[in-house]
């Protein structure tokens, strides 16, 4: 008999738990056929309790403009480009993780949703988004953003002030690579990065620049200086001697490297600051823009000669200049004359160009390669001079009427003489020679008269190219 109770009282318990499941079977049943997910469900830290599809839907891509709105620097180089994340193309790829949301607790069998919603009375569930990119996005934020940023590189390059020299330093040369950079992209934002700041290292070529500015350290001394007066200038003259100088300041020759002045000043035209002012051409002297460029030449001419640097084209004038000796200048010409030099030292040189109260100087900056005593001058020598003759040519003004079309320049031959004293002992060498025209006086003289005796007599004067016998024919007809 109490066996019986015994098996009863079990049956009992067993009909119980059967009936209890079928009550929860069939409330889950009618609650699988809600569509709001149970509370406590967290979508990439969004809570989406109590939402329907189409509401989660809603607030995860309202999270992901959220998401989409961060920086992601991006590292091309030496330069940085910062792009939001959804304009890079983030998105999200797994929209099957609402109706996982919808589903938790809410499917399979009845213990499993029984414990599902016993853990969620623990803690919440979070599930998480992942993340996709839209490639043809972040192809084009790479072409239309990063590739502009290739360059080549830059040496390093320096400047002087007042209160001493700024050395600006190179720059490493870029090229972007596209397809990797791309992929790069790619991989960040799908698999490392979730929100915030987010910073890609882009793939690139990088190209060091040749010359550093440690070399640039070593620029500290003047070896060479020299400076000319232009104050009886014309103001043209003047704006193109100041503009000629102004243009070659700040020059730095890295060894090794050659210079061309000419290829630094051209071309002589008013876009680039010149004027018209007189100048040399075929010997006579002519407006041109540019005219006076060649006294900033010879000036520049003068401080590489005493900073000692190899000097591998010189011209001289055609005709001689005021404002230094012989053989002292160095006259340039767009097209055929060409002051040129290199850098024949270990270290950098730095070229200095100003002007100021009608003087124009260049002082060449660098590292001091020889011995204190050193001792170096320049001497002009005159070898030949040749004395202006007159040209007359006979003209239709009135009888003996005298006008001078030209000035003479007399014409010379000379050298340059290079004195080193060094340690008790003196050498001496020859820098340059030159040759410059005679250029004669001319005049018209007017032979209009209706005497043909006189005409006849002075036009016989005019060919004899004999100035005084001109004017005794004027005296004995005019």
């Amino acid at each position: 008999m109490k066996k019986w109770k015994i098996i009863s009282g079990l049956g009992m318990l067993l009909l119980g738990v059967l009936f209890t499941a079928a009550g929860c079977q069939k409330v889950y049943a009618e609650e699988k056929t809600s569509p709001e997910i149970l509370e406590g469900v967290f979508i990439d830290g969004v809570d989406v309790s109590g939402m329907n599809k189409e509401q989660a839907v809603q607030a995860v891509e309202r999270h992901m403009q959220e998401v989409g709105g961060y920086n992601i620097r991006l590292l091309i180089g030496d330069n940085v480009v910062s792009v939001p994340a959804s304009e890079l193309g983030l998105t999200w790829a797994n929209e099957s993780v609402v109706d996982k949301a919808l589903d938790f607790g809410q499917s399979g069998n009845i213990v499993k949703q029984y414990k599902a919603r016993k853990d969620l009375e623990q803690e919440p569930v979070r599930l998480t988004l992942k993340y996709g990119v839209d490639e043809d996005k972040t192809d084009t934020v790479l072409k239309e953003k990063c590739v502009v940023l290739d360059h080549e590189p830059e040496n390093a390059s320096m400047t002087k002030s007042d209160e001493g020299f700024v050395i600006v330093n190179e720059k490493q040369g870029v090229t972007l690579k596209v397809k990797e950079a791309k992929a790069a992209v790619v991989e960040y934002l799908s698999s490392q990065w979730r929100s915030g700041l987010g910073i890609v290292e882009l793939p690139a070529e990088i190209t060091e620049a040749e010359h550093k500015a440690a070399e640039l350290q070593t620029v500290q001394d003047i070896l060479g200086s020299a400076s000319t007066d232009y104050s009886s200038s014309s103001a043209n003259r003047a704006t193109n001697i100041q503009r000629g100088a102004e243009l070659l300041n700040g020059t730095v020759v890295y060894p090794g490297e050659s210079v061309s002045v000419t290829e630094l000043v051209v071309p002589f035209d008013e876009e680039n600051g010149y004027a018209p002012a007189p100048s040399y051409e075929n010997g006579e002297v002519v407006d041109s823009y540019g005219g006076g460029i060649c006294q900033v030449s010879t000036t520049l001419y003068m401080s590489l000669l005493r900073a000692e640097l190899e000097i591998t084209e010189r011209h001289n004038h055609s005709m001689i200049v005021n404002y230094v000796d012989p053989s002292m200048d160095a006259a340039i010409a767009e097209g055929y004359k060409d002051l040129k030099f290199v850098n024949n030292l270990e270290n950098p040189i730095y070229i200095e160009g100003y002007t100021s109260g009608g003087e124009v100087g260049f002082v060449v900056y660098g590292k001091e390669y020889r011995s204190e005593g050193r001792e170096v001058t320049y001497e002009s020598e005159t070898l030949e001079t040749i004395e202006p003759e007159v040209e007359l040519t006979a003209s239709q003004d009135a009888f003996g009427t005298i006008t001078q079309t030209s000035s003479s320049h007399t014409g010379y031959k000379a050298c340059l003489w290079k004195s080193v004293r060094e340690n008790g002992q003196e050498t001496k060498e020859q820098v340059n020679s030159s040759t410059y025209n005679m250029t004669p006086d001319k005049y018209t003289v007017g032979v209009r008269t209706d005497s043909s005796e006189a005409e006849s007599k002075l036009r016989a004067a005019i060919d004899a190219n004999d100035l005084n016998q001109v004017y005794e024919v004027i005296n004995t007809y005019g």
